[in-house]
């Protein structure tokens, strides 16, 4: 059975699990030292990422080359993976060697996403156990139902217009129980205005969204990377803490 967003559901696990600050980040006037240039966002994935997280794969290992991987997604896409020595590998929470990742083994990679060349200029490997498996198909199946977020293109009385992360449109409602917050504190709806990034957690009501919470996030800075061996130059930044559902 084919998944429909792929890349959703690897972006909601970034953003819930918080596994570490691995994600890169740096100022616009940091040049690539390859290149002579901005290093810009990842491009591919789901237009530069959810909340600024960038571009994010995940599937099983089905071969290793030296310190390439090539993964399978749970649609049948085959990726290759180049990490480098700044590239941030983990697994549980802790960091790993690439020699210490297996055939066998599900992994998210965040980074620099060539849709068409099926590669990933890895900035962060994370090695997923069965239960971050389970908890990122969980969050997938309720995106959109008892949680949802993406960014606000319209504001009409008590209905806010997002588009989300795997570009769908979606309204909600909110009413006199939703409780409005950024940068955890209490805000009004007032105070929140078209092109903010939001996260909501509620419940169908009737087949419409209605909120019980509602948060400002900020986007945070794209993780570095400019090409399939962006792994490469990974890691030379500090590293900024993925932001986690509301």
């Amino acid at each position: 059975m084919k998944v429909a967003h792929p890349r959703l559901a690897s972006l909601l696990l970034l953003s819930a699990l918080a596994l570490t600050p691995v994600f890169a980040q740096q100022p616009d006037s940091q040049t690539n030292p390859q290149h002579g240039n901005r290093q810009g966002g990842p491009r591919g994935g789901m237009g530069g990422g959810f909340m600024g997280m960038g571009s994010a794969v995940h599937g099983a290992v089905t071969a290793i080359t030296g310190s390439q991987f090539t993964i399978k997604t749970e649609d049948g896409t085959t990726y290759n993976v180049a990490t480098g020595p700044n590239t941030r590998i983990m697994k549980d929470r802790q960091p790993i060697k690439a020699t210490e990742i297996k055939v066998g083994d599900v992994i998210m990679t965040g980074g620099e996403v060539d849709e068409k060349a099926h590669t990933v200029g890895a900035v962060f490997l994370a090695v997923l156990d069965p239960e971050q498996v389970a908890r990122m198909k969980q969050m997938q199946a309720d995106f959109g139902k008892t949680w949802t977020a993406g960014k606000i293109t319209a504001i009409k009385d008590l209905t806010l217009t997002i588009e989300r992360p795997d570009k769908k449109t979606q309204t909600i409602t909110v009413d006199e129980n939703t409780s409005f917050q950024k940068h955890r504190e209490s805000i009004t709806l007032a105070d929140i205005k078209v092109g903010d990034t939001v996260t909501s957690r509620g419940a169908l009501k009737d087949g419409n969204y209605v909120a019980t919470q509602l948060s400002v996030v900020e986007p945070r800075n794209r993780p570095i990377g400019s090409g399939p061996n962006a792994g490469a130059n990974a890691g030379s930044a500090t590293p900024a803490q993925p932001s986690q559902p509301q």
